[in-house]
């Protein structure tokens, strides 16, 4: 077992099928890029082609965020609070979506208006 493996053991369980991670960092960015870099990403790892695990600095949630992809194409997302704990879970989230449903978890406040 790896590393990060080891550090992220607690997981597993929330993965569901393989995934193009690059794609979905794509998706993130659109249709605003702003949006993303306002998250302030520190670090975005491929955890075993099932999950893409970035580290933020927002406004809301400062950690890990794990977005995982289920078998009817849509997403999850969980806030982690550490390595370990579940703070705030998101299932049944179109890829359209995904960016302003992350947003509202990670960082917008009303002052962005």
């Amino acid at each position: 077992m790896t590393k990060l493996n080891k550090k992220f053991e607690n997981i597993e369980s929330l993965l569901k099928r393989d995934f193009d991670i690059n794609e979905t960092v794509n998706q993130l960015k659109f249709p605003n890029i702003n949006v993303f870099f306002s998250w302030g990403v520190e670090r975005l790892i491929n955890y075993q082609n099932k999950g893409l695990l970035m580290l933020v600095n927002g406004h809301h949630h400062k950690g890990w965020v794990l977005i995982t992809l289920a078998w009817n194409d849509t997403y999850s997302y969980y806030l982690l609070e550490g390595n370990k704990t579940i703070k705030v879970e998101r299932h049944e989230v179109y890829c359209d979506e995904l960016q302003y449903r992350i947003d509202q978890d990670v960082e917008y406040i009303e002052d962005y208006k």
